[in-house]
């Protein structure tokens, strides 16, 4: 993990195919997977792992995608992705950041969301 880099990518580093396997809908990922909502892990070069945030209200963020390359699972990669994400929401004013239903269940219960009645994910960040 510590050769792992995460950073926004330029728009010619879109990881396109890592978006589209974790969400089929390609005109849907198109429209919200903008280069300064994504962020990516490289490790030697690759892309092993992206995630997407946006934006629903000043203070609520959604993670929209989350996915790590099939050969770098398994290490805590998802994980750290996860951490990020919460911190660049939280660092941007964020207070709750929801998620969609997926079958990464343990992963989010280890980061402390909690499961919506309605499906999903909600994590509440206290201020210190």
């Amino acid at each position: 993990m510590r050769d792992v880099e995460i950073f926004r990518p330029y728009p010619d580093e879109m990881p396109w195919e890592l978006l589209f396997e974790a969400d089929a809908d390609e005109e849907a990922v198109r429209e919200y997977a903008e280069p300064d909502r994504v962020r990516i892990a490289r490790l030697a070069g690759s892309t092993v792992a992206a995630y997407v945030i946006s934006v629903v209200e000043p203070t609520v963020f959604s993670i929209r995608s989350l996915i790590v390359a099939r050969p770098y699972r398994g290490a805590g990669l998802g994980r750290w992705m996860l951490g990020h994400a919460i911190g660049i929401s939280e660092s941007k004013g964020g207070r709750e950041i929801v998620a969609p239903a997926c079958a990464r269940t343990r992963l989010f219960e280890h980061s402390g969301f909690v499961s919506e009645s309605a499906g999903g994910w909600r994590l509440v960040l206290t201020p210190e």
